[in-house]
């Protein structure tokens, strides 16, 4: 028979595994889009609006872009980066993400709808130098 700590264990054990199962998931599906085809695409617009969670308020920039498949379809996309101040959000988009600017888009084969921009860790972390100092 079990007693009440058996049952919380279980509990535990099952969250636990439960956990462990998502993050597994997740992984899975991340090395996956690794070997999806690239395309070429462009920043076909912005959109940065005011956003609020426990934290406080913060700005989303969305970047739409366009890209066409292998068979010539065009698809659209977007991604998105938060921000302290709209300054900041416009700032950024004009420096790593501009109107017009080409762009490669990894898109999956069997539903090309889902797609992601191929971006570089410079434009993840906004940590680019803006000078050098010799």
């Amino acid at each position: 028979m079990l007693r009440p700590h058996d049952y919380q264990m279980l509990f535990w054990l099952a969250l636990a595994v439960a956990a462990v199962a998502v993050i597994g998931r997740g992984f899975w599906l991340y090395r996956a889009s690794l070997t999806w085809p690239t395309a070429d695409g462009s920043i076909t617009r912005l959109d940065v609006e005011r956003k609020r969670n426990a934290s406080g308020p913060y700005f989303r920039a969305t970047f739409s872009y366009e890209f066409l498949d292998p068979n010539g379809k065009r698809f659209c996309g977007s991604w998105y980066k938060n921000f302290s101040s709209e300054l900041e959000a416009r700032d950024f988009a004009a420096r790593e993400l501009p109107l017009g600017k080409p762009v490669v888009v990894r898109f999956n084969p069997r539903n090309h709808a889902s797609s992601d921009l191929e971006l570089d860790s410079w434009t993840y972390t906004n940590d680019r130098p803006t000078s050098l100092n010799i």
